[in-house]
């Protein structure tokens, strides 16, 4: 955002140079345009042939003079906005790096034989979980791609979240239905009902949606209790006649179908794809999330790490940083890492699970074993050493 603020700015200075350039230029063409024409009628006045007066001439070479000097400084002018234009270019290049490539030196190695196929089965997963079946088997037909699963659940899940966008959330609530008893603990069926009753109250009145929330929304009192009087409060601004005054802030956006219906999309696809244990995002889409934010921190270091006392520390395997990925980034790594003393792993100081589930290398397991009892670092659970197992990432 910084980079986007700071190029902006020099985009605002030159946009603002050209509209005073381009208003300062018409002016000057218009006065040089109107000398040149009230010149021309002042001769044509005269009979053909006849010479000009002295006055004339000199009238002729001032204007001449005029129309020359500003020619020059029009010039000048736009040399100076081409300068002013220029430095825009180069903000960019300031604020953005264009070429990635020192920080990620082998990655035409996803063109190889071996790692080619495995990229192509990610965009066709890709494809089909974004609903584009048929772009999807075009690219699995030709480039003869195998793909261990067809996405068609996900895409399912996506024409869902899309009929919810355009307000509709029918499909979703079919969805949500057949699978009442496993989200008797969301807050997803009433988020679809209370959508589906304002949806009502909007296109057949107040009468529909009430009649709609006694057959579907009893059961989520309880613990909707709050909502659920916005809901029925609201329904008040629904009715044909003039509404007594603008609702509150807080009630407004239950008016709003797209709002609420976006609301719920991605509520849905959340809440689904944890019922369903998929991914929120496809492989490929993932890496591209978390790589965005990966890579200026990677490129802002390099320069640093490339120093020869700390050389070392960059290997191409790992990444020598954490990096916050967000609330939906999830956790990515290329090795595993001590959370304990913050060492990579290798063969001779290995993983290794404690009854507890927790995970410390075996370095940090022999340091913090104190005779027979080991207490977990993360949890107040005791445990024998010899009771923690290597564990191996494939």
């Amino acid at each position: 955002m910084d980079s986007c603020l700071g190029v902006e700015q020099d985009l605002d200075k030159a946009t603002s140079k050209f509209t005073a350039l381009n208003e300062h230029t018409n002016k000057i063409l218009e006065e040089v345009i109107n000398q040149v024409e009230e010149l021309r009628k002042e001769i044509s006045q005269q009979p053909p042939n006849t010479p000009l007066s002295q006055s004339q001439t000199k009238v002729v070479n001032d204007l001449a003079s005029s129309v020359k000097q500003s020619v020059f400084q029009l010039s000048t002018d736009h040399r100076e906005l081409h300068a002013t234009v220029s430095r825009v270019g180069k903000s960019i290049d300031r604020h953005f790096i264009a070429d990635y490539a020192a920080v990620a030196p082998k990655a035409e190695s996803f063109c190889s034989d071996t790692n080619r196929p495995i990229m192509e089965q990610a965009i066709a997963q890709h494809l089909y979980r974004q609903d584009l079946e048929d772009v999807g088997d075009s690219l699995v037909g030709e480039a003869r791609v195998g793909v261990s699963e067809r996405g068609s659940t996900f895409a399912q899940l996506q024409r869902c979240a899309a009929a919810l966008a355009l307000a509709d959330p029918a499909p979703a609530l079919a969805w949500a239905a057949a699978r009442a008893h496993d989200l008797a603990h969301s807050p997803l069926l009433f988020t679809l009902h209370r959508m589906q009753m304002m949806k009502l109250a909007r296109e057949e009145g107040i009468s529909a949606a009430i009649a709609y929330a006694r057959a579907h929304l009893a059961p989520h009192v309880a613990r909707h209790e709050r909502a659920l009087r916005a809901c029925m409060g609201v329904l008040v601004w629904c009715t044909r006649a003039a509404p007594p005054a603008p609702p509150p802030p807080d009630y407004a956006h239950l008016l709003d179908l797209r709002a609420l219906g976006a609301e719920a999309g991605e509520q849905f696809l959340r809440e689904a794809c944890s019922l369903l244990r998929l991914a929120p995002h496809s492989p490929l889409a993932g890496a591209v999330l978390a790589g965005a934010r990966v890579l200026p921190a990677l490129h802002d270091i390099r320069a640093k790490m490339s120093h020869p006392h700390v050389l070392a520390a960059w290997a191409d395997d790992e990444l020598p940083l954490e990096v916050e990925l967000g609330e939906e980034g999830g956790g990515y790594h290329s090795v595993f890492a001590c959370p304990i003393l913050r060492q990579q792993a290798s063969d001779h100081n290995p993983p290794m699970r404690l009854l507890c589930g927790h995970v410390i290398s075996r370095d940090a397991l022999n340091k913090l074993a104190a005779g027979l009892k080991l207490k977990c670092p993360y949890c107040p659970m005791e445990q024998s050493p010899s009771e923690a197992r290597q564990i191996y990432f494939s």
